[in-house]
């Protein structure tokens, strides 16, 4: 790596280490609650303050590199993680371009990071250059991240329309996931993609499942009531809009547009009683 970036970072590592003081650093983990936002996936912010032996380790950490410690590249996955925690920070106060710099700089110390290509891949989603997000998507599903063949799955199915395409990458991903609510989403999608591809019977039994993986979620529901509807069977459909209706998100983009669907059918079914 070019003595420009070592020197940039080194910088960058004082000037947070500096502004961060005793502030806690939240700890990297594996892919947790799904139904929340992308972010929130990848991150699980310490309940627990930091121990004073953890704030230490970090502060020689930090010094270390500051200072050229000759052994610092071996730590790169480590501060990549560091800087991924520190865009977390950063997203949870509503500063995107502070966010966008930490995992652009979490890539530049570790371009294999799935954690930071994933997280930037939702926040180019979130600003709907799709385009970006489904590069990024695209790199942390190849480096063996199950989420991320979700979420560009989800991409190729309202953006693309490439049901096909779709239905590879969740298969893909269900390889590979060993977490239920990841297997939650890729099955939640695999349903979603085969009710736009008119296989009803093959979407309900993906619901299905992962209605047993997360009784919860309020998107199968929403999708479920939508093939029971193609499947010309409104009774059992209604008790799935309700759901729908009850637990759906208007701030998540896909719920929201559910939750007109859910209204409209709804008040259908009260009109014609």
């Amino acid at each position: 790596m070019g003595s420009n970036l070592s020197h940039f970072v080194r910088l960058y590592a004082i000037r947070v280490a500096i502004k961060s003081g005793k502030q806690n650093i939240a700890q990297l983990s594996s892919l947790k609650m799904l139904k929340m936002t992308p972010l929130a996936n990848i991150f699980n912010a310490m309940k627990e303050p930091a121990t004073k032996h953890q704030n230490s380790k970090w502060g020689a950490f930090l010094l270390m590199l500051a200072v050229g410690f000759g052994g610092w590249k071996i730590a790169l996955p480590e501060l990549a993680s560091f800087f991924n925690n520190i865009a977390f920070e950063n997203y949870k106060a509503n500063r995107l371009a502070d966010t966008q710099q930490a995992y652009e700089l979490a890539l530049r110390v570790d371009p294999k990071s799935r954690t930071a290509l994933y997280n930037l891949g939702w926040l180019c989603e979130e600003v709907q250059d799709l385009q970006c997000a489904r590069g990024k998507y695209l790199q942390a599903a190849k480096l063996g991240l199950p989420a991320a063949y979700s979420n560009l799955a989800r991409l190729y199915i309202v953006d693309q329309k490439n049901y096909p395409a779709a239905v590879h990458f969740l298969w893909q991903g269900l390889k590979l996931a060993e977490d239920d609510r990841v297997k939650y989403s890729l099955l939640k999608n695999l349903g979603w993609a085969r009710l736009e591809q008119g296989r009803y019977s093959e979407a309900l039994q993906h619901l299905d499942e992962a209605i047993k993986l997360d009784s919860e979620g309020p998107a199968t529901y929403c999708l479920k009531a939508q093939v029971l509807e193609k499947m010309k069977n409104t009774k059992a459909a209604l008790p799935q809009w309700k759901i729908c209706l009850k637990y759906a998100d208007s701030q998540e983009f896909d719920e929201d547009i559910w939750i007109g669907m859910a209204r409209q059918r709804l008040n259908e079914e009260k009109t014609n009683k």
